[in-house]
Formats: C-alpha cells, structure tokens, sequence
C-alpha cells in the first residue's frame, strides 16, 4: 500500500512541476540588451548582472544588495560589486536612494538603436544612388552598346566577337540605324530565328527597297499581303508573315 502511495507521488511529479513552472512567472529581457552587449562593452557577469535587474524589478524589488544578486546568480559578490562598478562607470547605473537606476542603460540602447538606424537608412541611399548613377549611365550608352546588350537579353547569352563585329559592321559600315537593327531583331525574335544570317538578309532587303523608318517597313509589309491575298490566303501568324517576306 505504502508502495502504491510513493508511485502516486511520483507520478504527479511533472505536473506540480508544470504548475510551479508556470506560476513563478517569466523574466522579460529586451533583445536589444543581448544585441548590444559587445557595442556596450559587457562581458558575460555585466550581463547577468544586467539580467538579474530585470528579473528583480519585474518581481517589484528595487531596493536591492549586492547579496541578492550573488545569490540569484550563484557568484561571489566581489565578483558582483566589480560589474555593478563597472557599469556604474560605463553610465549604465546610476545611484538613486537606496537602489540603482537603470536608465542610462536604456538610454544607451536607445543611442545604439538610432544609429543602427541612420546607418541602415544611409546605406539604403546608398544603394539607391548607385542604381540612379547605373541607370543614367545605361541611357547615356553608345547605340551600339545598347543594341548588343538587346541582343544579349533576345539570345539569352553573351554574344560571340563574330557576332559583335557583324552588328558592328551594318552599324558602321553599312549605315543600318539602330531603329532598324532592332525592329530586324524583332522579326527574327517572332520567327523564331536567332540568327544573324537571317537578320542580315532582312536588313538587306529593307536596303534594297530604300526602307529607312519602322513606318516605311510596316506599309511596305502592308502592300506585300495585300498584294499576295490576290494569290494565295495571307498567313494567320505573324510568324508566318515575317518568313513569306523574308525567306522566299
């Protein structure tokens, strides 16, 4: 029987437990305080000290020893008086009445959090700057530089120094404008070609025809279908409109 009574005792164990566990409270600690612990120059007893504060001012002591804050955290109170007049000089206490106020600690977590803040702030305007600064030079590029990097976007890939000097070439040599580059890009890009050959041939032809402007191209292409209708159905793609003109 008595054998009995101790199984039952233990078994409630955890649940006294739980229930002490619960009633006794928690201790609140600001993270910031953790966070700033090295910026503030504690070491690991500055900040258990620090924390036994919190612990005793949440419970509504104020008026503390030097024993109380030994016992709780199980060092020798030399070694307690050492932190506490070390954090006296660093401005984190300070003497009132018959206890020590934490308010400068507070007010240096403050100053840290503030500029921590300026410091986010600045550099975000920062990185803002230089993406203004890129996208001013973006748009001051050279036409040419701008076609090839369309190009690179189109294919997907850098492009090859053959390739480089081909643009290059209907550029420089040939006169091709950059309008007229890029609308041929479009045109291979609709087909499904990315193919310089191809777009050598439709800037050829646009030549031929003394095609200068995107207006010229598109009422040209205009006439072509109408013309054709005569003949056969016109495509119902414009993929297909673009190989009839440039690829018969």
């Amino acid at each position: 029987m008595e054998d009995g009574s101790r199984m039952g005792s233990r078994l409630h164990i955890p649940a006294l437990f739980s229930r002490d566990f619960f009633a006794e409270g928690f201790t609140v600690i600001p993270n910031l305080l953790i966070r700033y612990s090295g910026r503030l120059g504690l070491d690991g007893t500055d900040l258990l000290v620090m924390l036994s504060f919190c612990y005793f001012q949440q419970r509504g002591q104020y008026e503390l020893e030097i024993s109380d804050i030994a016992r709780l955290i199980n060092f020798s109170e030399d070694l307690v008086q050492r932190s506490i007049e070390k954090l006296r000089d660093l401005g984190l206490l300070t003497d009132k009445e018959h206890s020590l106020d934490p308010t400068g600690l507070f007010e240096k977590l403050a100053d840290l959090w503030a500029e921590e803040k300026m410091h986010h702030a600045f550099k975000q305007s920062q990185e803002m700057t230089t993406l203004q600064i890129k996208a001013a030079n973006e748009l001051r590029l050279s036409p040419i530089v701008q076609i090839i990097r369309l190009f690179e976007r189109e294919f997907g890939r850098a492009l090859t120094a053959i390739e480089v000097d081909q643009i290059k070439s209907w550029y420089y040599q040939d006169g091709y404008s950059d309008t007229l580059i890029k609308e041929a890009l479009k045109r291979a890009v609709l087909r499904g070609i990315l193919n310089l050959n191809y777009m050598d041939r439709i800037l050829s032809s646009w030549a031929k025809m003394n095609l200068k402007t995107t207006t010229e191209i598109i009422k040209y292409e205009e006439k072509f279908f109408d013309k054709k209708k005569h003949h056969k159905e016109a495509a119902n793609s414009q993929d297909e409109k673009y190989k009839d003109i440039y690829l018969t």
